[in-house]
């Protein structure tokens, strides 16, 4: 809130007479980027409905990373988006899974979608230090080269074969073939209770 008392050149008193709290604040913010987003004509076929209503969500987290965060906290929300919530749970029920089980399949779409909004969008409120340096263009190590340089393959047999192209692989990896990972798996359960599979002890 001082913040934002600063941006608009005024007092953190001064804006409590126009909101209640932060929370508040995060709403109307949330409710405003909501009502902004695009709303186009879904396909008719489920699986194309969810995964063009998927792609509509994870274009406005790519557009609005700073969301993420907050919608991760699960109170605060931009209702006028929540139709996407109701297209996705809806094309996966009709796509024969139960209630409950559309329910925990969003929510491992809505994960992977946080994580890799996360993961791949440059975040450019990132405070790298007094003396930092701007970014290198070039493209630094992935972490399985890191992992398997001076390293016997033995060690690492299976990573030590995508070393040196783990990069590209790393490139061609598409949103969409992430959700049709997690849908072939949760299609692959229809025939299951409504129960969750038992967790490892």
């Amino acid at each position: 809130m001082r913040r934002l008392a600063i941006a608009l050149d005024s007092t953190a008193m001064a804006v409590y007479h126009h909101v209640r709290d932060k929370d508040e604040l995060l709403t109307l913010v949330l409710e405003h980027v909501a009502r902004n987003l695009p709303r186009p004509a879904l396909p008719h076929e489920p699986r194309e409905r969810l995964m063009a209503a998927c792609t509509l969500m994870h274009q406005a987290f790519t557009d609005n990373p700073w969301v993420v965060p907050i919608v991760a906290r699960g109170d605060l929300v931009g209702v006028s988006a929540i139709w996407m919530t109701e297209e996705i749970v809806a094309a996966l029920v009709s796509l024969g899974l139960s209630d409950e089980r559309a329910f925990w399949t969003h929510q491992t779409i809505w994960y992977f979608t946080a994580g890799q909004v996360m993961s791949t969008v440059p975040r450019p409120d990132l405070n790298l230090g007094a003396g930092a340096h701007e970014p290198s263009r070039e493209q630094p190590p992935h972490s399985i080269e890191v992992a398997t340089a001076d390293r016997d393959a033995a060690t690492f047999p299976h990573l030590s074969k995508l070393a040196g192209r783990s990069r590209q692989l790393e490139a061609a990896y598409t949103y969409r073939m992430g959700v049709e990972h997690v849908l072939d798996g949760a299609l692959a359960q229809r025939g299951y209770g409504t129960q969750p599979a038992s967790r490892e002890r």
